[in-house]
């Protein structure tokens, strides 16, 4: 019966040790900050600009067709061939032989049959296209398509080289169509037109129509604005907030944007130059909330000209 007492003292013992314990933890886990990725609120050069998927296209391009009704030959050509001007074709058949002959020196873009057989007059038979006279197009949203001024200078990537090319907008088609996204929802778009400054000669001879580029295009430059990164910025309903260091301690702030990319955004109130806001901020950041940040730089929004 002795040992009854000190078991019971035991118990109550190691049951305050777990208390303590447990309240320390909680404790410490309440109160530890939370780590988080910060950007300075700075001032300086802005670039607007819009990125869009464009393709290569030949400005030069020829449908040679059968020039009367009658038996064709068989066409050997492939899609890619060289062909040289005057070069045979194929051969049409009537009342008399003819063969039919390119009108151009180029390359072989289509071929609509390839078998003999009848053909009537006016009926397509191969497409040939220069592939030393190329040019951009892509189709943008009418919506951007107003803001993008004439000439505005165009970053060209996504050729599987290192290099960026250089080119320029030449001109804006004023005649839309309706396009279904990939989402299922109709979209305004137009035609842009875009001419390259310099092609390398190398270069040149390995792209050709409808080779895809990746396009950032230049809309508008700002000096001595006030910008943080993209990645901070949300909305909260219809308003843009972020969340500001203050204290130690996260703080929400609503902005106004005047101006954004897919890099940065220009704010026009809200925030004042050299203030520090959380990038990426996720659902563990709240309000108060202690923290303790690492600063990082602020991206480039457009590729370095060479």
């Amino acid at each position: 019966m002795a040992n009854k007492p000190r078991r019971w003292i035991s118990q109550i013992m190691y049951a305050g040790f777990v208390i303590v314990l447990g309240v320390s933890l909680w404790v410490f886990f309440r109160t530890a900050p939370l780590k988080v990725e910060v950007a300075k609120v700075t001032r300086g050069h802005f670039e607007e600009t819009l990125l869009i998927d464009g393709k290569i296209r030949s400005r030069n391009r020829l449908t040679v067709g059968a020039f009367t009704t009658g038996d064709l030959e068989r066409i050997d050509l492939k899609v890619g061939d060289l062909i040289k001007k005057g070069q045979r074709i194929t051969t049409l058949i009537w009342d008399f032989r003819k063969d039919v002959r390119s009108p151009m020196d180029g390359v072989i873009a289509k071929v609509y049959r390839e078998s003999a057989g009848p053909v009537l007059r006016g009926d397509p038979l191969v497409d040939i296209l220069d592939p030393n006279d190329l040019e951009i197009v892509a189709e943008v949203l009418t919506t951007d398509a107003v803001r993008i001024p004439e000439g505005a200078r165009v970053f060209v990537s996504g050729l599987g080289i290192p290099q960026v090319l250089l080119a320029k907008v030449v001109g804006v088609s004023r005649a839309g169509f309706i396009k279904i996204s990939a989402l299922g929802v109709e979209e305004e778009r137009t035609e842009l037109r875009m001419s390259f400054d310099k092609l390398p000669k190398e270069l040149l001879s390995r792209i050709g129509d409808t080779f895809h580029v990746e396009l950032s295009i230049l809309i508008s430059q700002d000096e001595n604005v006030l910008k943080i990164p993209l990645s901070a910025v949300f909305k909260d309903q219809s308003k843009w907030k972020v969340y500001a260091v203050e204290d130690k301690k996260a703080a929400i702030k609503e902005i106004s944007i005047l101006k954004k990319n897919d890099y940065e955004v220009v704010v026009g109130s809200g925030l004042s130059e050299g203030d520090l806001v959380i990038v990426f901020p996720g659902d563990t950041v709240a309000p108060g909330k202690r923290i303790q940040w690492k600063e990082v730089a602020t991206p480039s929004s457009l590729p370095a000209e060479e």
